[in-house]
């Protein structure tokens, strides 16, 4: 799932949670006008944290459009600024007769300074958020070490923390101080767990008995700073301060030992993957070395064919298209990628080849549509020659109308492959219809191996054609 709509899920759930929370109170703390007013401040930060995140951000600050970025965010500033200026009016209205609102008593609530530093406070967070996310997608992409991963985690803690802590400070005050101590110790000590106690316990081989011990007793020397705010800021009770402080290590600790076990199973099968890559990467060149032979035996016959056929020349054509295509598998056939343009000339050549073959008989069609690739695209080779050495085996007799269609274009870092083809099935008499052949088994073995999750393939076949469609993202 992409992150924007992670986030568009997480901050929907979060507005939807405090409008539950300030409609539950409408009765009981708060009356009628104070609750629309809360009401109405959470669905504008809610809408301005969507239009920047979602829209500004993505659209115009990361493509380096920053003018319109800039004018836009502007534009929203003041549109936040006039939304939290209505809702100080709509709160404020129970205060005063109707007379005095109605003589234009609203421009004096625009320049309080209370919208405003609203609205600056608002975009202040919404700056802060994306800065986070771009300082985690930098640590992304270094190198991974426990002090990255660390920070990393730190931001999302830090960045999603301070939306919901302005989201409480907009229903209680209290509410926003508890998340305030709660959540750093929570992290706190989850990070201690996962990342020094029980690697610790597995090194020195601890038992469960000393490593709870140490784990309880880090736990409330952690919780100290935290306690003390909340007794002086909330005026909690010390037996509530105790089962608040056991309730966090009940969930916290455990979670972390959870993890920490995922964790240690993940590093147990990527080491299993390593080790069975040096296979997968043998039985990779295995298969590609069986493509050679097979598609060679085939070219041959072919050459044969016009030899019998036709003078030297055309044999000579012949010769020197597949001396350049046997170039190619020896020289460029054994790396794991080249340039699709190599490719396209290899389809090129062997496409040729088989129309010296077919060039005297009426019936057949060929049509070929293969644009130029762009320099800098690559490609594992000999992936796309099974389709069309397919087609031209199965798609072609020198009796009966056939016709092969074939069209590759590169678009946006995508290849986008299509062959079509008449379907002529062969007498029970000839040898080969016993044997399907290795080459379109072989290319869903390598198109699985080295495209996973990054190719589409999608082959139909009926009585009387056959249709092949590979997209590949390079």
């Amino acid at each position: 799932m992409k992150l924007t709509r992670i986030e568009t899920i997480l901050a929907t759930g979060i507005y939807l949670f405090v409008l539950v929370i300030i409609f539950s109170n409408q009765n009981h703390a708060w009356g009628t006008r104070h609750v629309v007013s809360l009401m109405a401040y959470a669905t504008i930060i809610y809408g301005a944290y969507l239009v920047f995140t979602q829209w500004i951000s993505p659209a115009f600050f990361r493509v380096r459009k920053i003018d319109a970025g800039i004018a836009l965010t502007l534009l929203l500033f003041f549109l936040v600024w006039l939304g939290l200026t209505g809702c100080m009016w709509v709160r404020d209205y129970h205060l005063r007769d109707y007379h005095q609102w109605n003589d234009g008593r609203f421009v004096p609530h625009l320049k309080r300074g209370e919208s405003l530093g609203g609205a600056l406070l608002v975009f202040l967070l919404l700056f802060a958020y994306e800065g986070i996310k771009r300082l985690i997608r930098y640590l992304q992409q270094t190198r991974s070490t426990l002090a990255t991963r660390i920070a990393k985690e730190s931001l999302v803690v830090l960045g999603g923390g301070t939306l919901i802590f302005v989201m409480l400070m907009a229903v209680e005050e209290k509410l926003a101080a508890f998340w305030l101590a709660v959540v750093p110790y929570a992290y706190l000590i989850f990070a201690l767990n996962i990342y020094w106690l029980l690697p610790l316990k597995e090194k020195r081989g601890y038992n469960p008995q000393l490593y709870g011990l140490m784990a309880v007793g880090i736990s409330f020397v952690a919780f100290i700073p935290s306690g003390v705010f909340l007794l002086s800021v909330m005026g909690l009770a010390g037996p509530v301060y105790f089962v608040l402080w056991i309730c966090l290590n009940l969930v916290v600790i455990p979670l972390a030992i959870f993890v920490y076990q995922r964790q240690k199973e993940r590093i147990s099968q990527l080491v299993n993957l390593k080790m069975e890559l040096g296979q997968t990467s043998a039985g990779l060149r295995f298969l590609r070395s069986q493509i050679n032979p097979h598609f060679l035996f085939n070219i041959l016959n072919t050459l044969y064919g016009t030899a019998l056929q036709e003078d030297a020349e055309r044999t000579a054509t012949g010769i020197q298209k597949l001396g350049d295509m046997m170039r190619f598998m020896l020289h460029e056939n054994n790396q794991d990628s080249i340039l699709l343009a190599r490719e396209i000339d290899y389809l090129r050549n062997y496409i040729d080849l088989q129309l010296l073959r077919t060039a005297t008989s009426t019936g057949i069609t060929v049509e070929c549509d293969i644009n130029d690739a762009l320099e800098g695209t690559y490609i594992a080779p000999m992936l796309l020659i099974p389709f069309v050495e397919n087609a031209f085996k199965h798609g072609i007799s020198l009796k009966d109308k056939s016709w092969i269609k074939i069209s590759l274009y590169e678009a946006e870092g995508k290849v986008y492959f299509d062959v079509h083809n008449s379907i002529h099935r062969k007498p029970e008499s000839d040898p080969e219809q016993r044997h399907s052949g290795i080459g379109l088994e072989n290319v869903r073995q390598r198109l699985a191996m080295l495209y996973p999750d990054r190719h589409d393939l999608v082959i139909r076949e009926t009585t009387q054609e056959y249709f092949v469609h590979l997209t590949i993202v390079c």
